[in-house]
């Protein structure tokens, strides 16, 4: 009888002891689960970023009839001021704001005007300029809310592509002409679509990015203009925060 009761005691203290282990080893395993969970940065919430952005552009029309020319350079500038909002614990943000878009076209056409005598209106038609001139720019300032959809990786250096679309209002238009005979400057040119929408595109690493822009909409408006000719601008986009 007694050697039953320590054979028992011996099986209840050997089966205590290996509930203990595997208890402990189950704690040991939660506890570093818990501690990989807390260090895994697929975790962690983006951080706000990329909310001031500086585009260096070369701009230029597509469309635009094959008697006429471009010139280089043709230099714009997009200014951007965006708010920026991650989503979840995602690599994805949303972002959304205003910019300022100067964008110019250099060429050899002169904007000529054909009168419609029956309804009293005008239509215009690019021609080449048959007069020797050192500089021929038609310029657009065009206030514009940018919406993109944002992907950034969670490291060191950051890899981020921004893809979007914006629409934009032309509050400012003029011509610049330079010949033998002095510079002058033509506004408000007859005929401009002022309404412009189009997409985006950013790819880079950190304060750096290749930006793309084209616009959907023309440059005049339906029937009054040449049709087709579609704004674009391709260049350096700098990101300081």
């Amino acid at each position: 009888m007694k050697i039953k009761i320590l054979v028992c005691i011996y099986t209840i203290y050997q089966l205590s002891f290996f509930l203990l282990l595997c208890s402990s080893f189950s704690a040991f395993s939660q506890e570093k689960k818990k501690k990989d969970d807390e260090f895994d940065i697929r975790n962690y919430k983006l951080e706000p970023a990329d909310r001031l952005i500086i585009e260096i552009n070369h701009t230029s029309w597509l469309g635009y009839p094959s008697t006429i020319k471009t010139k280089l350079p043709s230099v714009g500038m997009n200014i951007a001021l965006m708010f920026d909002k991650p989503i979840g614990n995602s690599n994805f943000c949303f972002g959304y704001g205003i910019g300022f878009f100067s964008h110019n076209f250099h060429s050899n056409a002169d904007f000529v005007y054909v009168k419609d005598t029956i309804n009293n209106s005008f239509t215009t038609r690019l021609e080449p300029f048959t007069r020797a001139v050192s500089l021929n720019r038609y310029a657009e300032k065009i206030l514009e809310i940018p919406i993109e959809l944002r992907f950034r990786t969670k490291t060191d250096r950051q890899f981020k592509i921004h893809v979007g679309g914006k629409i934009g209002y032309v509050v400012n238009n003029f011509r610049s002409i330079r010949d033998n005979d002095g510079k002058i400057r033509l506004y408000d040119i007859k005929n401009v679509n002022p309404l412009r929408y189009g997409v985006n595109f950013r790819i880079g690493f950190e304060q750096f990015a290749i930006s793309a822009t084209y616009y959907l909409s023309e440059v005049f408006n339906k029937n009054k203009g040449p049709g087709d000719i579609h704004p674009f601008a391709i260049g350096l986009a700098i990101i300081p925060y």
